[in-house]
């Protein structure tokens, strides 16, 4: 038989065995060498028709085998059924003719459809199955390319808005720091101060130092405001800002709320700096707004890998680290994926189920943000093709066996032969 990728010059050898079993000819019959010059010019027809890939060729021999088997079955009906019913109905033998007539038939549908139907129907129902598997297989990585994208772009964008939100906080502070210190009168400081916490919700605290780390003033939303009683000459705050300018300290908790503390010179002479305490719980709403399929969920955690921003504040609260995490380990170590990669999902008894993990970094911070969504998910859609695949490979074997048997049982003669 010739391969289904292959141009072939005749019709495959075994059905040519089976027809002229069925014809009792021999290999050199006329009749053979017609149905087989028929095979190919119906598969050169339906292959111009669908192309010359691999695929097209293999369903071109699909079709040639059916128009051949239908050709067939008329060839062998006619020589075996309908020719000799005539002859006999010239020598006035009807009865005979009739009776002979339905066992060559009902011979010809058995060996049909024992050597020729179901062999076929076997081949085209693995045909059917493998290229179900194919688009199956298929579908799901274009549905799984399609989250994993999405992933990557949730991350990233959640990460572009924290830098965004931190870098209006820092434009808000940056006015204050047009006051000249210590030039400015003390209530014009003040003024500056209650005016920025007004404008700012998330800043609570504003302390104003001058060029030696000296306290001028602190203005805060929890604590009654003092003048002049601090010193943040060794202050890591002061020192860094005095630096490079402006500085982002590392996040830490007060009252089970994140926080971070930005310090910002003043000028660029540096005549003092202003350090404003931020509030980071409005990045819970951030994390709890991102929605990727049906249980994704997106966190965030500092340079050591403990959780600042999460949807379910109790972790946030709990400063719970999540460095022993996978997807957060290869995160802190530096590398940077293009795709999801596979990591757990945290739970306190140790025991987080696998998730599909894509996080991008938030510039300037060393924070990281993640979105995960768990394999289960991923895969439910894959495990359903799976299960109508072979659900319909079941009925349809069902059904093949079902026909055959209807095909090559005996029936009971109508009628006897007369004595």
């Amino acid at each position: 038989m010739p391969g289904w990728t292959s141009v072939p010059s005749r019709a495959p050898h075994l059905l040519e065995c089976v027809v002229a079993a069925c014809l009792r000819g021999d290999a050199g019959d006329s009749r053979l060498g017609d149905l087989s010059e028929c095979y190919v010019r119906n598969h050169e027809r339906v292959r111009r028709r669908l192309g010359n890939t691999a695929l097209a060729i293999a369903a071109s021999h699909v079709a040639a085998n059916l128009y051949y088997l239908a050709a067939s079955a008329n060839v062998v009906v006619f020589v075996r059924a309908v020719d000799p019913a005539l002859r006999a109905a010239e020598s006035a033998a009807m009865p005979l003719v009739l009776l002979e007539l339905r066992e060559k038939t009902m011979t010809m549908l058995r060996v049909i459809a024992g050597k020729l139907m179901l062999p076929r129907l076997l081949l085209l129902g693995g045909a059917l199955l493998v290229n179900s598997a194919v688009d199956v297989w298929t579908t799901w990585q274009q549905g799984e390319t399609r989250l994993a994208r999405m992933q990557l772009e949730k991350a990233a964008a959640v990460a572009a808005r924290i830098e965004q939100y931190l870098a209006s906080v820092q434009s808000q502070v940056s006015w204050t720091t047009f006051t000249r210190l210590p030039a400015a009168s003390l209530d014009q400081r003040r003024v500056d101060s209650l005016m920025l916490l007004r404008q700012t919700p998330a800043i609570t605290e504003v302390t104003q130092l001058d060029s030696a780390g000296k306290e001028h003033l602190k203005v805060s939303r929890l604590h009654i405001e003092r003048t002049g009683s601090g010193d943040f000459a060794n202050d890591s705050r002061f020192k860094e800002a005095m630096a490079k300018g402006v500085y982002f300290s590392p996040v830490y908790f007060r009252d089970a709320e994140p926080y971070l503390s930005l310090a910002l010179a003043h000028g660029r002479d540096r005549t003092g700096v202003t350090i404003a305490e931020v509030n980071l719980k409005v990045l819970r709403d951030e994390m709890a707004a991102v929605t990727v399929g049906e249980t994704g969920y997106a966190y965030a955690v500092d340079g050591k890998g403990h959780v600042i921003a999460h949807r379910d504040a109790g972790l946030v609260k709990q400063e719970v680290d999540l460095s022993g995490l996978p997807q957060v380990a290869a995160a802190l170590a530096g590398q940077s994926l293009k795709e999801p990669a596979e990591g757990k999902a945290y739970e306190a008894r140790g025991s987080g189920a696998s998730v599909a993990s894509a996080h991008a970094v938030v510039p300037n911070l060393g924070w990281h943000v993640f979105v995960d969504v768990p394999l289960a998910e991923t895969r439910t859609p894959l495990w359903g093709a799976l299960i109508r695949v072979a659900g319909i490979l079941g009925l349809a074997v069902v059904a093949a066996l079902l026909a055959g048997l209807i095909a090559t049982r005996r029936v009971r003669p109508a009628f006897a032969a007369p004595a």
